[in-house]
This record gives structure tokens, sequence and C-alpha cells, in this order.
């Protein structure tokens, strides 16, 4: 292994994960903070490395992006997802995905309609409707019998039809519960968004973090009206932990929504590229493959290791290795106590994770566990210590 993901990296004082916890904890000195999505590695050099060398020029002026940029994201498709036809036409640039989230939203909704969720969901969804003056209309994922989160579709047409959705947005892979979709499950979603018109917009940022035997399927690519009805959402800033250089993208495909999509994000007249940011994601996508085989990898590991040692110390509490992301959906319906009072708990031993009520759920814990083992162990420790009666 080429990259040293066991090495830990000081992040006090330059990172909103361990200076600002998302409740407090008593003895700062014990804080294991494995709550927002960001990791704590080491940016890769492939990025390092590109924005350095765009600092050697001494001017920072209005720039607009080059070929370099669009060809690294159509390579990077092409590669890790396997998609052969994107075209520099079909390629947006957004400064964040819960801003491309929020144009598609206001392009394909009228102020007070609502947009159906599924449930748990990602909090950007929740503000993001709110805030672009829309309702969200949550339909629920129920666990079958091995303990799989799946669409309910029934729930889904029902409230489809009685609250008139005209706008599905599809976390792809799911964010929190790490569910990675089969084609069955697309198809079967897409089919009844075009059976009543809904148009469709598919998250899929978390799109590199997918775990053999699951295979992330872009939404775009599952039918003909998919293809023509999706805005699809994309970043390296999960990939490559670069959320605070805020770069995003889109894929449309068709050209009159894509036209219409353009000109809605730019209305804000923010929606424009930054120079560093754009050289980020151009040195991740151009040089990055290696670093993203390993950093996979070696979360893979992490959940595992977690999986295990939440199954054979902490019994109250039910895990699974997650198909996608690089977090575990923990229930702790087992304990028989409220999830103020398990945070608390958890707070007491210095561990910060995110609770149901932050994706519009309860009864469970999200636990991000894209860090050093050594973080991992410490987590799980005290994890355990918080848990126990």
């Amino acid at each position: 292994m080429m990259y040293q993901f066991d090495v830990p990296v000081d992040r006090h004082g330059k990172s909103l994960k361990w200076d600002a916890p998302l409740y407090e904890v008593p003895n700062p000195a014990q804080l294991t903070p494995m709550w927002i999505a960001d990791m704590d590695f080491a940016t890769p050099p492939c990025v390092i490395d590109a924005i350095a060398n765009r600092l050697k020029h001494p001017t920072m002026g209005y720039f607009e992006l080059d070929d370099r940029f669009y060809d690294a994201v159509i390579r990077w498709a092409k590669v890790r997802r396997g998609l052969e036809d994107i075209t520099r036409e079909n390629i947006l640039y957004q400064n964040s995905t819960v801003g491309a989230i929020v144009a598609a939203i206001q392009l394909l909704t009228e102020p007070g309609d609502p947009v159906l969720v599924h449930l748990p969901n990602y909090t950007g969804f929740t503000y993001g409707i709110a805030d672009a003056g829309r309702r969200l209309v949550g339909t629920p994922l129920v666990q079958d019998e091995n303990g799989i989160f799946r669409m309910d579709l029934a729930d889904m047409e029902e409230k489809i039809v009685n609250e008139n959705i005209k706008c599905l947005i599809l976390c792809s892979p799911h964010n929190p519960t790490g569910r990675v979709w089969t084609l069955e499950e697309l198809q079967a979603a897409t089919a009844l968004c075009e059976k009543y018109q809904v148009r469709i917009i598919s998250d899929e940022v978390w799109s590199d973090f997918v775990y053999a035997p699951a295979k992330q399927i872009p939404t775009a690519q599952v039918s003909e009206y998919a293809r023509a009805h999706t805005i699809a959402t994309y970043g390296a800033t999960k990939t490559f932990n670069l959320a605070g250089l805020r770069i995003a993208y889109s894929i449309v495909y068709e050209p009159e929504l894509a036209a219409a999509y353009k000109k809605i994000s730019s209305c804000n007249h923010y929606n424009v590229p930054n120079v560093l940011s754009a050289e980020a994601l151009i040195g991740a996508y151009e040089h990055g493959e290696q670093y993203v085989d390993e950093l996979v990898s070696y979360i893979h590991d992490n959940l595992n290791y977690a999986d295990g040692y939440i199954k054979a110390y902490i019994p109250s509490l039910a895990s699974y290795v997650p198909e996608g992301t690089y977090t575990m959906w923990l229930s702790l319906a087992g304990t028989g106590r409220t999830d103020e009072e398990n945070m608390l708990r958890m707070a007491a031993q210095g561990l910060v994770a995110n609770p149901a009520s932050d994706y519009n759920g309860n009864g469970w814990f999200r636990l991000n566990l894209a860090c050093p083992r050594s973080q991992v162990d410490a987590a799980l420790d005290a994890l355990k210590a918080a848990m126990e009666p």
C-alpha cells in the first residue's frame, strides 16, 4: 500500500469536525469526532501538487474552465463508472452538490410544491428543500427479513398520487443507510416516475465508495425516461475530502433540460468556479485512481472491523456493513433508551456521532469510519463504555 492511512493527522484548528463538534463533550481531551461526512486522512499528493503548481503563477483573476476540467470529469466517469457517452455539453459546473440540488429543485418544481425523499434522508435534502421554499414529503425505507433497507414502492406511489409529486430526490448510494440500489430497484423506481411523469434528482456524490459485489448504477442509465428526466449530481469532494474547496458538477443528458438547469444555476451569480478548486479536481481525477482504490479498501476494512467488534462486544446494538459510503448506520433500539439519553452517554465518553434526528429518523446513529484505525479503536471503546448498563 502506497498511502499511509494509518497515520493520524492533527486537524485541530483547521476542521469543523474537530473544532465545533455536533454536541459538547465534557472532557475535550477525550474528543473522538465520528460525525460529519469528512475524512481524517491527508489529502493525496496529486491534489496538493495540482494546487501548488497553479500557485506558481502570480495571478488569480477571472478565468473559465478549460478542456482539462471537462476531460478529467469524462475520463473519471469512464474509468470509474463505466460511462462511455458523456460529452462536455452534459457536464454543468456547480459550487456544491447541495447547491446543485437546490437549483434542480427550483427548476423542476414551483414554490410550495412537495418533493419526495426516502427516509431517513441526508440532511442537505432537508434544508435544501426548505430553503428552496418547497415541502419535503418522506417515503420510508423499510428493512426486509434480512435487515436490508428497501424502497417501499407502494408507499412511494401513494405519496406521488396523493401529494401530486412531480420531483423525486434519489440518493444513490444512499446516505445514511449505505444501500447501493440494484438495477432492478432502480428500474422499478424510475418506472414509477415515468408512470406519473415525476422528474428525478439523483445525488450520486458517494458513487466512488462502493464495496463489491455491490455496483453503483447511474440513475440516468436505467431507462430512456430516466436519461431524459434526471439531473445527477457528483463531486470530488467526498472522494478526495475537498469539501472546503467547494466544487461539484452535474450530468444532464437532455439538451433542453441541461440548458434550463444551467440558466437557473447561474441566477444567484455566485455559481462560478474557483481557480484552485478546479485544479484540485483535475489533479484528483487525472492521478487519483490508486489513491481511491487503496482508500476504499482501507475504509472497507474499517467497516468490517467495526461490525465485528460491535457484534462481539456491544450486543445491545445492531450493526451491518454498508454496501456503500464510509459510514455505519447503527441501531440503538436494543438499548431501550432514547436517542437523547444515548447521545449524552456517548458525549460523556468523548464520542460524537450523528443521531437519527439529523436524518428525519429515530433509534439510529451514524458513525463515520473514514479515519485511521487507531481512531476507530478509540471510537469503539468509547461506544462500548457508553452503552454499558
